[in-house]
């Protein structure tokens, strides 16, 4: 079975390629992504959101991948356009279980994106 960081780095490859059906095969149908902005409970909410983020990504440059046991942490930088043109240091605590992430917590600055999500709640 896969370690921890092979899950997230296959994940990853999968979402810079843009095929999230490639992408959906590593996630838990029981996901939790925890993020600045809202949460989402379920594998094909987060695949939707992450959909839309992709829209407006120029590039996702992952620097580092590590993990131990059930967990992987990957450090990446974020560019994108309007109407969020940024570039922007990301941070994200995977857990994995049985070869699937199910949990993901997410970190960055979030001041570039807080238009996108005006009247958003976070769960």
């Amino acid at each position: 079975m896969a370690t921890s960081s092979e899950v997230v780095k296959n994940f990853y490859a999968a979402v810079v390629k843009r095929d999230f059906a490639a992408a959906r095969k590593f996630l838990a149908d029981d996901l939790v992504f925890v993020g600045l902005f809202e949460t989402y409970k379920n594998p094909d909410e987060y695949l939707k959101a992450l959909t839309g983020l992709m829209g407006v990504t120029v590039r996702l440059d992952p620097k580092s991948i590590f993990g131990e046991n059930e967990q992987a942490a990957i450090f990446f930088d974020l560019e994108t356009k309007a109407p969020v043109e940024a570039v922007t240091f990301v941070a994200e605590w995977h857990q994995v279980r049985n070869g699937k992430i199910y949990h993901v917590q997410s970190a960055f600055d979030g001041r570039p994106f807080e238009a996108m999500f005006a009247g958003s709640k976070r769960a």
